[in-house]
């Protein structure tokens, strides 16, 4: 399977220098802001990373557990934001998601004049990843956590390297013949976007691929939250939208019942590209949000950023 990638698409222009940078910023800080890490997984996760030549730093609370939590809000945000002040570090990475991101954003500093930050992250990450899209100098990644990293086939290993370096890879999906954008992707898991509506982090969609993905939920609840977004305007003006994987759904429901029911809530029109093998699910893609994507008809092709200040 990974032997089938397609090349990335290259921006023109694209000069060295960024790989200059991605060779001097080789330090990965790793951050529990959600629920608790399995640290047998935690380990060989950053094996794998290691192995790949980058210098991690695992926060100070990382393997702590209170409840459902990986330690206190106190704890979790210093982790998190003494990570998104390490200059020497390039990227900030989920240990795994959970809950209890969304407790940390009214709370987190970050400076929109410093050094260039990735986030990197799903599930939960997605509370981030949306608090993230403000800011010009963070690249927000839809990627794998560090606890999966170690487990053969979860994820798409060499989807997940190219975006670190920022030359996306393409990504299959099932969607309309005719080819739509380049729009800049948002969104993320359904659950962590519908709880978002009505707050301070809700993005502005207009103009945008919509991507959303889910587990552990039945239809109905499914519906119930496409409603809601769609009630409160999230595919008005959307460019279109993007549905990732929907696993664990209730018995006898598939992700083409999913689809059917987003394509029937989405506005008359509107492109809706399924089975992107992004999120709960083996073999998972890396999505960069915010990055002008294209969709062809078989993939959707994120532009390159290695020419840009990253």
């Amino acid at each position: 399977m990974q032997d089938s990638v397609p090349q990335p698409i290259r921006s023109e222009g694209a000069s060295a220098c960024l790989g200059e940078k991605t060779v001097r910023k080789r330090r990965i800080r790793v951050v529990a802001p959600a629920g608790p890490v399995d640290e047998k997984a935690l380990e060989a996760g950053l094996a794998v990373l290691s192995e790949r030549g980058y210098e991690v730093a695992e926060g100070r609370h990382v393997r702590e557990k209170l409840g459902y939590l990986a330690g206190c809000d106190a704890a979790r945000l210093a982790d998190l934001q003494e990570a998104m002040n390490d200059n020497d570090a390039f990227a900030v990475w989920f240990a795994r998601g959970g809950y209890g991101t969304a407790r940390l954003l009214p709370d987190i500093r970050w400076n929109s004049n410093g050094s260039p930050k990735i986030v990197a992250g799903y599930s939960d990450a997605t509370a981030l990843h949306l608090w993230a899209r403000r800011f010009a100098n963070i690249q927000s990644l839809y990627a794998p956590s560090i606890t999966e990293l170690g487990r053969p086939g979860v994820a798409l290993l060499p989807s997940l390297w190219a975006a670190l370096d920022m030359d996306f890879a393409p990504v299959p999906g099932d969607g309309p013949s005719e080819p739509a954008g380049p729009f800049p992707i948002v969104g993320g898991c359904l659950t962590l976007c519908c709880a978002s509506a009505g707050t301070f982090w809700a993005p502005e969609t207009t103009g945008c691929w919509v991507f959303l993905e889910e587990v552990g939920e039945k239809l109905y609840r499914i519906d119930r939250m496409l409603t809601h977004l769609k009630q409160a305007g999230w595919f008005d003006k959307a460019a279109g939208l993007l549905l990732g994987a929907f696993t664990g759904l209730g018995d006898g429901e598939t992700a083409k019942d999913v689809a059917a029911l987003a394509k029937e809530l989405a506005p008359s029109g509107l492109p809706v590209v399924t089975g992107i093998p992004v999120g709960h699910i083996t073999g998972k893609h890396t999505l960069p949000f915010g990055v002008p994507t294209t969709w062809d008809g078989r993939f959707l092709r994120p532009l390159s950023q290695r020419s840009a200040i990253w």
